[in-house]
């Protein structure tokens, strides 16, 4: 907070100018940019700002919120620090390029609008939305600021008719911005002024269009009004070539349609897609509307330009067949009317899965085989999408099997389609229903297109519905199995091959592991070697110098860093060096440092042995990890070590323990470890007068003694303490990942005939046999083991109890018959398609 804020709030004259002649700045800005003129005229403080202005401060800073002093003044509306800013900028722009005059006219402020006129504001001014004072006063809705200005702008010489209609930059007069701001008493004074209604924006949109889009049934009266020949507007186009009428139908403002078609407004007019008013009322859903175009003879055979009527929007929206009025034979006979692309209403609602328009329309008997350009019918499109409701109630009508099993122009029968999308339920549905399992104009079969898309629990479906489907080939002479090679498709083919598919040649030649390798399928080929056991294959020279090639490169680094090798390594040789000239009665000095060493390295070895077994494996691991990080801080232990050590060597030369470098830094190491032999070596030596330096000396060992044995150890104790706690969260997989590979190893080294007697197919195991205190004991987990058993049982309850209120809440809905959500929607279960169909729906038009 700024020192002269408190000041300012008291007003006291006296004390704020002692405070004044105190501060170096009168312009100094706190964190949210204000001056102390600011905080004056927030709190209205009347003599405060007049002070401030009479020594000098700045009246034209703006605050963080691009507001200067004369900005917020006339926002409150404190008139009498308005015109004690008359030093001020009077044009000053702030947020937005918005001046005094504009935030004037936003608050209706007529005595700051004139106050600031007087003092040079200017009426031409635009801000950054390219809105002049008159825009702004007409988008806030003040009547009597818009009088102000006008009469001001008459006073400067500015015409009445031409300020009413100045543009911004969209083009938009102030009669727009008052349509879109809904005062009517505005829009009055508007069109009294002058306002032209047909003066269009960039898009060509008019202030009729903008009221009809609002409903503004009042304000499109006013506008109307204003002309005497009202159709040389009523029927005004914008930049989509719609009218007023269209922008009424868009959200159902049905009395205001009523109102446009009174005044003669054109009732089938098109826009730039070809939708007439009711092709858009029906498109959004504005029943009102509909109904009552319909009613007074709206055209409805009209089409938008890719050829679809009125009906064909309103099966697309649910229940909407319901909520048309009793209409003609005429209407009804819509039902079978087409698009460019041949496609009926029944077409468009099977394809988004609309069930209860299909329902509808099933009710008024229309004729259910009719299709489409590609020779599709309503079944094939429920089918491909995987419209499983809609799929059900085309086959309740059905009185014969040519519809079921009928094809496209591709050959393609339902069946085909829902194979080829995966839709199991479908394809489930056609079989029960008596779909054939027929081949296309290329001789695909539905378990082809199953497997060209890696649909297996299709491909299951189908195989036990027919077997012979796993050999048959297409014109090319390929299986279902090379299709799935081809696609790259590993589960699919693994499957077929389960199932018992012939390794079969196609036209060329080939067989599916010559598809997968043309294609670099490399899975499949690896999947099918497995399969199939090519030991001649794996066991190649080729292989197993590419195997050996692949072991040393990836092997060779992480055999040395593993720790247990390198000590076998130093243990056996040792060892052989140990042993070996005691075999030719050759004794010499260095053999016994060998065997020393064979005997660290021995233990050593075993005891990492132990790090794969259960109980005392994990301690092991524990300790490698701390040897680990001892080993990373090495570097920082050695310099200090060398540091102090030739440091002591060259203080205390003289003494025994300091004599050569070797023992300076072997005594260093002893005192690093607490050991620091104080009166002995220190004291003594100082009392007896043997120490040369014993300033530097002591200073040297206060420093070493801080260090090292205090500061590094327990540097080490905090790091092992951490790398315990992290070990500890990976070491049980640590460890079981070591033991696996100790059993690989072994099992690779002992004979055929053991193993043969060892192993088990299967173990069986008693959960609830009797146990003894001690193996029950050894059974027990750790906490967090015992915690996740518990959260599993009440997990368990859970799910029992919510399957129960399932159940309830079921019956309960049935006995009151009620539609959920879950039966209205009708669309397949595979994301994808899911996601295809959103998109589709959200297109101005649905391209079938």
């Amino acid at each position: 907070m700024l020192p002269e804020c408190p000041t300012v709030r008291n007003a006291a004259t006296t004390p704020y100018e002692f405070s004044v002649s105190c501060c170096v700045e009168l312009n100094v800005q706190d964190e949210q940019g204000r001056t102390p003129l600011h905080w004056a005229v927030e709190q209205d403080q009347l003599h405060s700002c007049a002070l401030l202005l009479e020594l000098g401060a700045d009246p034209n800073i703006l605050n963080s919120a691009m507001m200067g002093p004369l900005h917020l003044a006339v926002t409150k509306k404190y008139n009498h620090l308005v015109e004690s800013c008359d030093k001020t900028d009077a044009n000053l722009e702030g947020d937005l390029g918005n001046t005094p005059v504009m935030l004037a006219c936003c608050t209706n402020n007529c005595d700051a609008i004139q106050f600031l006129f007087k003092h040079g504001a200017k009426m031409c001014i635009q801000n950054k939305l390219g809105h002049y004072a008159i825009h702004t006063v007409a988008f806030a809705g003040a009547k009597e600021a818009m009088e102000l200005v006008l009469k001001i702008g008459e006073e400067l010489g500015l015409s009445t008719s031409v300020h009413i209609n100045y543009l911004d930059k969209s083009k938009s007069t102030p009669l727009h911005l008052a349509v879109r701001g809904g005062n009517i008493e505005v829009i009055k004074l508007c069109i009294i002024k002058g306002a032209r209604v047909d003066q269009q924006q960039c898009d060509k949109s008019t202030a009729l269009h903008f009221a009809c889009t609002q409903g503004a049934l009042e304000a499109v009266k006013i506008m109307l009004s204003s002309y005497n020949k009202v159709e040389d507007i009523i029927n005004i186009r914008d930049g989509a070539n719609q009218t007023p009428l269209h922008r009424a139908t868009l959200f159902d403002h049905v009395e205001l349609v009523e109102y446009l078609i009174s005044k003669e407004a054109e009732i089938d007019c098109i826009d730039c897609n070809g939708l007439s008013p009711l092709l858009m009322a029906s498109r959004c859903g504005a029943w009102k509307t509909v109904a009552f175009l319909l009613s007074i003879g709206a055209d409805f055979r009209i089409k938008d330009k890719v050829g679809c009527n009125f009906l064909h929007f309103v099966v697309l929206q649910p229940k909407g067949l319901k909520n048309l009025p009793e209409t003609s034979n005429a209407v009804k006979e819509m039902l079978s009317d087409e698009d460019v692309e041949g496609c009926t209403p029944l077409h468009y609602a099977c394809k988004l899965g609309i069930h209860d328009s299909v329902k509808n329309m099933l009710g008024l008997n229309i004729f259910v085989g009719q299709k489409s350009r590609e020779k599709k019918s309503a079944l094939h499109f429920a089918a491909e999408y995987g419209r499983i409701n809609t799929c059900k109630r085309l086959l309740e009508t059905l009185t014969d099997s040519k519809m079921l099993n009928d094809w496209d122009e591709k050959g393609l029968t339902p069946l085909h389609l829902a194979s080829m999308a995966g839709h199991t339920q479908v394809v489930e549905l056609l079989l029960r229903s008596g779909a054939l399992f027929q081949s296309d104009y290329k001789g695909w079969s539905c378990l082809h297109h199953a497997a060209a898309e890696g649909y297996t629990e299709t491909m299951k479906i189908l195989l036990a519905a027919n077997v012979k489907l796993l050999d048959e080939t297409n014109e090319d002479g390929n299986t279902a199995l090379h299709i799935a090679a081809q696609a790259g498709h590993v589960s699919a083919v693994m499957l077929l091959l389960d199932m018992g598919a012939e390794i079969s040649l196609n036209n060329a030649d080939n067989s599916f592991l010559h598809e997968a390798v043309r294609n670099e399928k490399k899975d499949v080929v690896n999947a099918a070697m497995v399969r199939y056991n090519r030991l001649e294959l794996l066991t190649h020279p080729v292989s197993r110098k590419y195997l050996e090639m692949k072991w040393y490169v990836k092997d060779r680094i992480n055999y040395f860093t593993d720790f247990s090798n390198p000590a076998d390594w130093g243990a056996a040789i040792s060892s052989l060096v140990f042993v070996i000239p005691m075999c030719f009665n050759l004794e010499n000095t260095w053999q016994w440092e060998a065997g020393a060493f064979a005997i660290l390295t021995s233990w050593i070895a075993f005891l990492l042995y132990f790090q794969r077994f259960e109980r005392i494996g994990i301690y092991v691991v524990m300790f490698g990890g701390i040897v680990r990080t001892l080993l990373c801080i090495m570097i920082l232990f050695i310099f200090l070590l060398l540091a102090f050590g030739l440091a002591f060597y060259a203080l205390m030369l003289h003494q025994d323990e300091f004599s050569s470098i070797s023992l300076a830094s072997a005594q260093t190491f002893v005192m690093t470890v607490g050991e620091l032999n104080y009166q002995s070596t220190f004291q003594n030596a100082y009392e007896n007068g043997r120490m040369a330096f014993p300033g530097v000396t002591y200073f040297i060992f206060v420093i070493f003694v801080l260090l090292m044995p205090i500061l590094l150890m327990n540097l080490m104790i905090g790091l092992a303490v951490g790398d315990i706690a992290e070990v500890q969260r990976n070491a049980e997989l640590k460890r079981i990942a070591m033991q696996v590979n100790l059993h690989t190893a072994l099992e690779k080294k002992l004979p055929y005939w053991f193993l043969k007697r060892v192993d088990k197919p299967t173990i069986t195991i008693y959960p609830n046999k009797f146990r003894t205190r001690l193996k029950l004991c050894s059974r027990q987990g750790g906490p967090l083991e015992r915690e996740l058993h518990k959260q599993k049982n009440r997990l368990k309850a859970m799910s029992c109890v919510l399957e129960k209120q399932h159940n309830l809440l079921k019956l309960i809905i049935q006995k009151m018959e009620i539609t959920s959500e879950a039966d209205e929607y009708d669309g397949p279960h595979n994301p994808r398609l899911l996601m295809h169909t959103y998109k589709l729906c959200d297109a101005s038009h649905i391209d079938l």
